[in-house]
Order: C-alpha cells, then structure tokens, then sequence
C-alpha cells in the first residue's frame, strides 16, 4: 500500500488504520470456558490475566481477558491489540455476536475503540501526537454519536468532549485568535474521547456502550469509521475554520454561568440556588469574597465536573479545604481532593475524605471512608475504610489499602485488613494481610 497523503481516498484511509478493541461483557460461562471458546472464535490466543489493568500489552496475536469491576462482580473485559481496520471488523463482528448467544451486557458495560494509523503508510508517523486537540473538538459530530447511542449521553465514564472553558478571568474572546493555550478542554480519561492517549500516537473513544451493545454490530462499525475520518480530516486540516468558530462560541455560551462564577462568586447562587457557599462555616458575603480567589477552581470542580445539584460548600481558611455537605450530584466525573460529609455519591472520587455518605457506581482512588458510609458496585482502590463502613458487591484492590469495615459480597482482591473487618460467605477474598489495629 502506497502513503497516504490529504488526497487519499476513504476506503484507503480505512484500509491504512489500526483499530484494538477493548470489550466489557458478562459471559454465561465460567473464565477458563469463556477464554477457551473464544481463543477458538477469533483465532487468537488470549491470556487470562488475574487481575484488572495487568501490565500484559496485547498484540495483534496475542489479547488479554481480565475481570473488571466497574460494572460490578461478574465483568469481563477481552483487551485486543492493534489490528488492521479489516481485521479489526471481523473480532468485532465475531466477538459482539458471541457475547449475544453466550453472554449479555447492561447500562455499566461498553466497548471503546483505540484508534491509530499504520505508521508505514504515513508520511508523518506521529501525526495523532500532534494533531491540533482543540479543533478536533470543535469538528467532531459527537450529536451523531448520541443519535445512535442516546443513554451514553450523560455517562460518567463518557463526558461529553464539548466542554471549553477559557484559562484566564479577563478572557475576551476573539474568534480571529482562536488558540489552545487560552482554553480549558477535555483532559482526563473519563470523557468519550481520552485524548491522553495522543501522547502515544493514538486515541481511545469511550462513547459506545450499554445495555445489549452487542446487537448493535452495524451501528459501532459505522462509529468506528467515523472516528477513524474524523481523526485524519483533523489533522490535515489544522485551521480553524469559521463553523469550527460557530462552535467554539456556542460551547462558551453554555458555560457563560460557569465563567461569570470565577468571577464573582455571587454568580453560585444567581445559577445554583441550591447551593450555598460559606467560608470557616460562615455566610458572609465580604470575607467570601476575600477568600473567593483560593477556592473557586475547586467550587468550579464541584459544578462542572461533579455535577453538583444542591448542598453546602465550605472553604476552610486555616487547612485550605474545600467541604461539601448534603450534596447532591448528577454526575461525578472527576471529584479530586474534596470532604464529602452526607452526600449522595457516583463516578470518579480521589484523593477524599467521604463521612456518612451513600456512594454508588463509582471509582474511589486513594481516598477515606469513615462515619457509616455506605458504598456499592464500585472499586476502591489503595484506600482507607474504617470499621464503621460498609461495601457492597464492590471490588477493593491496592496492596497499601487498609480495609476494616464490612463487606457484603464482591472481591477483595489485595489489601492490608484489620482484625474486625467482616466478610460475607459471597465475598471472594484473594490476598489479605492481617493487621493488628
């Protein structure tokens, strides 16, 4: 195959991608039977790793099969390596009408796509490495994803990409000066595209999923094509052209609220007025304002990011930390740094401390749960869970996390555990170390 250059055709922009596949399913079939008939299917030998995110890379060859507790107990995950998009067409054909007549999927299963090109076909070989993010943002079609997969719309592990904000308070916005380096975008993994993965030379779309995605053969395989154009129009057309500035003004619109907010902070209850804002517990207007500029990203997190509804904010002066409390969130995609006293919880929790809340569906990364907290069909990895807590059905990991509270089914999969934690019969316990207090 020749290089492909600005003036290939679709079907040779097609033939010189690489698609892997990262499927999420529940199988009807134990591991061993489920990897065996599989390994038949696609013609491939599959490794069965013990654990989720092992360090295995796939290849073209060789995939990886591996638990996954994002969707609860009982979800599987096959990792392919990078495959020609013809190859790739025939896993994902033969795989999605397996899991139809042996397995089945739900609303906390989906598929992403890594998407990259043949290097040998390409005159630039880290083209996706430097491929102009901001535009590729401004151009994608994402309504034509949710037309066909409208319940990913508001996913936690699928953001929207169609979120800009500007860097700098005193931001005029000028659409002849349109450049990366004065916005805010789509940065972290939990959105529908993980554009961290340029960095690597590909990227990751996570829109596709939910319930019975593997009836939906036809609709992902026109996805993919989409996204494989999408990406090659983006990068040999780097300008930004005047719908994509359309689009930028429309996006900053939507997030006018969220602007006007960093710059006054009476703008929270003006938009938000379920939300109340205090400083060392007191609603004073003129300290708030004093004490504004130290928390404000923080409160904008809490908005943005987290969904939040409805609750109480506090900054507290002498620790320089941001409390929430009675709060109420739509959808958390990345919550970092926070202390959630009686919330209602879900999606991507790190580095916190959660009293007397009730969490459910997330991801808890290095955080603390203490008074009664009660967390279900979630992962807590390499964090701290005080007697008083309960987990179920939940995945717990993280060779330096300390569990002590209870556990009603679910996986303990590595952990240090005190001497009055508590494991039902259905929880399956891995690797444990005692501890005395």
């Amino acid at each position: 195959m020749q290089k492909l250059n600005r003036d290939s055709s679709r079907i040779s922009i097609l033939n010189g991608s690489q698609i892997g596949v990262e499927f999420e399913f529940y199988s009807n079939l134990e591991l061993e039977e489920t990897q065996k008939s599989l390994s038949k299917l696609l013609n491939r030998k599959i490794r069965l790793e013990d654990k989720a995110h092992s360090d295995f890379q796939p290849s073209n060859e060789v995939f990886k099969m591996e638990p996954d507790m994002s969707g609860g107990a009982g979800l599987i995950e096959l990792v392919t390596g990078a495959m020609p998009y013809r190859d790739a067409r025939i896993v994902i054909i033969k795989m999605l009408g397996w899991i139809r007549e042996n397995g089945y999927t739900t609303d906390r299963a989906s598929i992403h796509l890594n998407m990259s090109f043949n290097p040998d076909y390409l005159g630039d070989k880290m083209m996706i490495s430097k491929m102009n993010i901001l535009k590729f943002i401004l151009e994608f079609d994402e309504k034509r994803v949710y037309k066909y997969f409208p319940k990913r719309e508001n996913s936690t592990y699928a953001k929207s990409i169609k979120w800009v904000m500007p860097k700098h308070e005193a931001f005029y916005y000028n659409e002849n000066l349109i450049s990366s380096d004065n916005f805010t975008f789509a940065n972290t993994k939990y959105y529908g595209i993980n554009f961290e993965k340029a960095q690597k030379n590909y990227l990751e779309f996570r829109y596709i999923g939910g319930k019975d995605y593997e009836k939906r053969a036809d609709d992902i395989l026109h996805l993919a094509e989409m996204f494989i154009m999408s990406v090659w129009k983006s990068c040999f057309n780097p300008a930004f052209t005047p719908e994509n500035k359309i689009e930028m003004k429309r996006i900053l619109q939507k997030n006018a609220p969220l602007i006007e907010m960093l710059k006054d902070h009476t703008a929270v209850n003006k938009h938000w007025p379920k939300i109340h804002i205090l400083v060392d517990l007191q609603d004073n207007p003129q300290v708030i304002e004093v004490q504004w500029a130290r928390f404000k990203t923080k409160v904008l997190d809490l908005l943005a990011h987290g969904g939040m509804e409805e609750g109480i904010i506090n900054y507290d002066s002498d620790y320089s930390e941001v409390q929430v409390k009675d709060g109420k969130f739509k959808t958390a995609y990345l919550l970092d740094g926070f202390e959630f006293v009686n919330c209602e919880l879900s999606g991507n929790i790190e580095n916190s401390g959660i009293y007397s809340c009730k969490v459910t569906g997330a991801q808890i990364l290095r955080s603390n749960l203490y008074q009664g907290t009660e967390v279900m069909d979630s992962k807590v990895e390499s964090s701290f869970v005080h007697g008083s807590c309960t987990l179920k059905n939940c995945y717990v990991f993280g060779t330096d996390g300390i569990f002590k509270g209870r556990m009603e089914g679910g996986i303990f999969r590595e952990g240090y555990v005190g001497p009055h934690a508590r494991f039902s019969k259905e929880t399956e316990v891995i690797v444990s170390k005692k501890i005395k207090a």
